[in-house]
């Protein structure tokens, strides 16, 4: 058996210290360097807290520095408009991952008492100012509504925000305010929803105002989610205090869309077994679907399980049948059209019938040539009749005639 030396694969790289200094005819491609990957750096992320300054408001992300925070710790921090307090509501552990974007505000320190009694005083303080602030905006233009006002601990600077039906240019505003409460104030408009936040109160329901006790955005809402959810379009019924549209509107309108499902919409017209129908409402919460018969304008009800497994078999829309069936049938027609000869039952004639045909053909025989000349057709052959004696025989034949009239007879 032949055997295999490795030590000959060796010989030819034996005057190469380094595989790198083959030649490139030579050259493998494992001897290729490497790409080396970018290298990340071990610094660990700085740590990052949540502050909120109003209840229900933004999260405002800061960097807490050497403090060592938790949840519900009340912190003073450093903005641009003067030291804010506010307190924690994510700790630096309870940030996973991420960056916000923008620059990170840094905690000043922890609150003391004399901050916390200083932001008390100041918020009794922009109570008391928030009405001088409305009877000065209502002098110089009647339209604007103050919605909020707040200073900071030092009570130097403050934020007015306020209201109007239309944009409103306020650089009066700030100048005068400024005067009238003493502080340097910046002036903000804002929308009703924000001025409803910032007042607080209850709803229709009875309860405190979603947006100034848990939310910190406003949702989109439309009128079409009220449809949706069969809720009378009546401004009175789904407005909140704030004259918009109801923000819960938007909790459950995702849960009333999946109950329809795929159920034909109300208004749309279908056709069923019986006829075409009409969907005259649909109640998602019992899941009743009422249809209107066309032909006896009778008013059905039917379970929308019941309706979803019959829909596109049994029942259909009835822009469906427009679609897809009447060009089938039009089809069909052109087929039948198309035929040679088409075979199709005739009824047995009855007596009656036979009868009047034969009639019919007695009054032609009876007219003799002179009718089919006067039609302008071809004159008909009449049928000789077998009759005794020939023609000659007749009474008052040629023959006949021709004897007794005869000159010279035995009549004269």
């Amino acid at each position: 058996m032949d055997t295999y030396d490795d030590t000959t694969d060796t010989d030819d790289t034996e005057d190469f210290e380094d595989a790198s200094e083959r030649p490139d005819d030579t050259q493998p491609a494992e001897a290729s360097a490497p790409v080396e990957a970018p290298r990340q750096s071990s610094r660990p992320a700085p740590p990052i807290a949540g502050v909120r300054f109003i209840e229900s408001g933004p999260i405002t992300y800061c960097s807490p520095g050497d403090l060592d925070l938790g949840v519900g710790d009340y912190v003073v921090v450093r903005t641009d408009r003067g030291d804010r307090l506010g307190w924690v509501v994510i700790a630096p552990d309870q940030h996973i991952a991420g960056r916000p974007d923008g620059p990170l505000r840094v905690i000043d320190r922890l609150a003391s008492e004399a901050d916390v009694h200083a932001w008390e005083r100041n918020k009794e303080r922009a109570q008391e100012d928030l009405r001088g602030a409305q009877a000065l905006a209502s002098r110089n233009d009647p339209r604007v509504r103050v919605a909020s006002l707040t200073y900071d601990l030092a009570g130097k600077q403050g934020e007015l925000t306020f209201t109007a039906p239309e944009r409103v240019e306020h650089r009066w505003l700030d100048g005068q305010i400024s005067d009238l409460l003493g502080a340097r104030i910046s002036v903000t408009q804002v929308g009703d929803r924000d001025r409803a936040k910032a007042a607080q109160g209850y709803d229709i329901c009875g309860l405190a105002l979603c947006c100034s006790t848990w939310m910190t955005e406003f949702p989109s809402i439309s009128i079409k989610m009220a449809k949706e959810q069969d809720l009378p379009p009546n401004p009175s019924k789904i407005s909140g205090v704030c004259g918009r549209l109801l923000c819960c509107l938007s909790y459950e309108v995702e849960a009333y869309r999946e109950l329809r499902g795929d159920l034909p919409k109300v208004g749309k017209r279908v056709t069923t077994p019986v006829g075409r129908a009409k969907v005259l409402s649909m109640n998602s919460l019992k899941q009743l679907v009422r249809l209107r018969l066309d032909d006896t304008g009778e008013v059905i009800e039917i379970h929308a399980d019941e309706l979803r497994r019959q829909y596109g078999n049994a029942v259909r829309p009835e822009e469906l049948e427009a679609q897809v069936e009447e060009p089938l049938r039009r089809r069909d027609r052109q087929l039948q059209d198309a035929f040679v000869a088409t075979i199709s039952p005739v009824e047995a004639p009855t007596l009656d019938i036979v009868e009047e045909a034969e009639a019919v053909a007695a009054a032609a025989d009876d007219e003799g040539p002179l009718a089919a000349d006067a039609s302008g057709d071809a004159p008909r052959r009449r049928r000789r009749r077998g009759r005794r004696g020939g023609r000659g025989r007749r009474p008052g034949g040629p023959e006949g005639a021709g004897a007794d009239d005869a000159p010279g007879g035995e009549g004269d």
